[in-house]
């Protein structure tokens, strides 16, 4: 026998006694841990790939292997920023966490707090107040109460001057809304409510001056208001609130509700709002004359400048007042990391921009000496900003979103504020206009 055939022979005994045919049968595939091997002769077909590092260890996720996910180096710890204050949580420098509570004020018996000091309704103020509504300012010209009568006079043929309508000593915005209503406004109040299902949602539509003071020889715009709020309120999500501002104006029509010279509202027609939201949310609202009340004179508006300074408007200016609320606050205006005190009503200013909540600020936060547990979160445009006030005595906290402005999402204002009431507040025409605002704001 030629001895290449012994060889052969022996190559066969030998795998024979070893179990295995010449192709191997694969084992489960090689892991972090464990070798692919064959089945029959156990001989390791593929070596254990060993564990592959992730990202590393953070103070929010520890780092784990991308193959098999165990955990190779725990979770780091937090980084604690600055101290939480009576505004402000303490949160980790890193990852942003919160690691401590916002404080809060602690209001003592000179409305100021015994933590950060913050004086929370100026000391002078308490010696300005004129008296109850109706009382008159620092001013020896006669007004016509704001509760009163005869305050809109069209004694000419009334006249466009740019996109203002003229009527005799005032101005308007001429507006007839759809009776459709507005779907998109709708839709995004929906879709707001659906995100936050924990929330108690309010919506708040606001007629213009025009509704109530058009002109005669123009198409009366009331029953088309009066359908586009009902339409749109009528296209909200079940669960969601609804003030019938409209309602409550209705009944003081021939009030100063509205500014002659500018495009606002005044805070009297804020103040009808207000007892409407109340009412929506089985809250009693303070009485219109237990408000102290400041009164600031001759001021002239948007509407005068809009239609380019005519006569009848510039002798005919307008006055501005201010209910003071009855509940201690502290406010603080601004946004992520620069913040300014300041005050809900600003005795110092007869403008509307000037006198309520500071003016338009991309975020505002209210801390009242109410302890109810209840934080409102406001979406608003400037007509918002007479309303804001009452507000604050029915709120532990009130968090104003101008929704023109670019802040912090709201998705994290909820988070961090506590929030448990929202209100989206408009007038029916910034309704239609700011509605993509609203949205991206309100779904940020």
């Amino acid at each position: 026998m030629k001895k290449t055939t012994l060889i052969l022979i022996l190559a066969l005994v030998i795998c024979a006694f070893a179990g295995c045919s010449h192709e191997h049968v694969p084992g489960p595939s090689a892991t972090c841990n464990e070798d692919q091997i064959c089945l029959e002769c156990e001989e390791v077909l593929v070596p254990a790939t060993g564990h592959r590092e992730g990202d590393p260890a953070t103070c929010s996720a520890p780092q784990t292997c991308v193959f098999c996910g165990l955990e190779l180096a725990p979770m780091l710890e937090h980084t604690p920023g600055a101290e939480a204050t009576c505004t402000e949580p303490q949160t980790c420098t890193s990852c942003g966490t919160e690691l401590a509570p916002v404080i809060g004020h602690s209001i003592n018996s000179e409305n100021a707090c015994d933590t950060c000091g913050l004086q929370i309704v100026p000391a002078d103020q308490k010696y300005i107040k004129p008296g109850r509504n109706g009382a008159l300012s620092d001013t020896t010209t006669d007004l016509i109460a704001e509760t009163e009568s005869g305050h809109y006079n069209n004694n000419i043929d009334a006249y466009y001057a740019g996109a203002v309508l003229v009527c005799g000593d005032y101005g308007l915005e001429y507006f007839l809304p759809s009776a459709d209503g507005n779907a998109a406004w709708a839709n995004t109040v929906n879709s707001f409510a659906e995100k936050y299902p924990e929330l108690n949602v309010t919506a708040l539509l606001i007629p213009k001056s025009c509704t109530f003071n058009s002109p005669e020889g123009y198409t009366d715009p009331y029953e088309r208001t009066e359908a586009h709020i009902s339409a749109t309120y009528g296209m909200l999500n079940e669960g969601i609130k609804t003030a019938d501002c409209l309602g409550i104006m209705t009944e003081h029509s021939e009030e100063y509700m509205f500014y002659r010279t500018d495009h606002h509202w005044t805070s009297l027609g804020a103040y009808y709002a207000s007892v409407a939201y109340c009412n929506a949310n089985a809250i009693v609202p303070y009485a219109l004359d237990t408000y102290e009340t400041v009164i600031k004179t001759d001021f002239v508006g948007t509407l005068y400048n809009y239609a380019g300074g005519p006569s009848a408007l510039k002798s005919n200016p307008d006055y501005t007042v201010g209910h003071y609320p009855h509940t201690g606050y502290s406010m603080i205006c601004g946004n992520t990391g620069a913040w300014y005190n300041a005050s809900a009503i600003n005795y110092n200013y007869k403008t509307y921009a000037g006198m309520f909540i500071s003016g338009d600020n991309p975020l505002t936060v209210i801390t009242t000496a109410n302890k109810n547990g209840r934080t409102l979160m406001i979406f608003k445009e400037s007509y918002g900003n007479a309303f804001v006030p009452y507000m604050i005595d029915y709120y532990e906290q009130i968090v104003v979103v101008d929704i023109r402005e670019s802040s912090k999402s709201v998705e994290a204002l909820i988070e961090q504020y506590g929030v448990t009431d929202a209100l989206i507040i408009n007038n029916v025409q910034a309704a239609i206009s700011l509605q993509p605002q609203l949205h991206s704001k309100a779904m940020s």
